[in-house]
């Protein structure tokens, strides 16, 4: 029995050693088995909050839990300095994320609600909190942009991958979408067409906790070698 748990706690480090200081997408769909989206998704989650990469695809490997899902545990773990397999752990027992915060002493705030009890939030609530938050930083994109395109019935892998389109490219959302659906809701042939890398994805920089995005770009990262 030791020895089945040394081997799995070693292969855990190795999986996991596998991703260290690795942003690139499509070494990480390679490597993990995952989505694009989730791969994207673990990017800029990990960027936009300062936390370890590895440890989110490890994390979603490990419980089967979807990245997008994953967001408001890793919020929580990295305020209430808890590591992110025991938030998970809670949350198989029947907890939501939101009460799950709340027990941990978790500000309202960590989430943008200043006013409303972290308990009485659905999963549903926490995660768009997080994502909203995550892309407009990323994408330097308004909140209400991020909204029409979820009112449109995209995913939030979908919102993702046109928003990345949309900002490499420098086209409206709108014909973005228009050619996703027109190419069989295929964001493969849509990037090919607009010509930008799978690849690409705007910078974004942590600095003393403050955490910025650099927007558009003017078309850096375009193409298909994503420069």
């Amino acid at each position: 029995m030791k020895r089945a748990c040394f081997v799995c706690s070693l292969l855990v480090i190795l999986f996991a050693q596998s991703f260290a200081q690795d942003f690139n997408i499509t070494a990480i769909v390679r490597k993990s088995g995952l989505s694009w989206e989730e791969a994207a998704a673990a990017i800029l989650l990990a960027k936009v909050l300062g936390v370890d990469m590895t440890m989110i695809i490890s994390t979603r490997k490990e419980t089967t839990t979807p990245v997008f899902v994953l967001a408001p545990a890793v919020v929580i773990a990295k305020v209430g300095k808890k590591d992110l397999r025991e938030i998970v752990k809670m949350r198989s027992k029947g907890h939501g994320w939101g009460v799950i915060a709340h027990r941990l002493g978790v500000h309202p705030g960590a989430f943008n609600q200043q006013r409303v009890a972290l308990s009485k939030l659905s999963d549903d609530d926490l995660i768009a909190a997080v994502w909203v938050q995550v892309l407009t930083r990323s994408f330097g994109v308004p909140t209400s942009q991020i909204l029409m395109l979820r009112q449109k019935g995209l995913n939030w892998g979908d919102v993702i991958a046109a928003l990345q389109v949309s900002s490499a490219s420098q086209s409206p959302p709108e014909k973005v979408i228009a050619h996703w659906q027109e190419m069989g809701k295929d964001w493969a042939k849509v990037r090919s067409h607009f010509g930008v890398s799978p690849d690409w994805l705007p910078p974004v920089k942590v600095q003393g906790g403050e955490v910025t995005g650099t927007g558009k770009g003017r078309g850096a990262g375009k193409g298909k070698r994503g420069k």
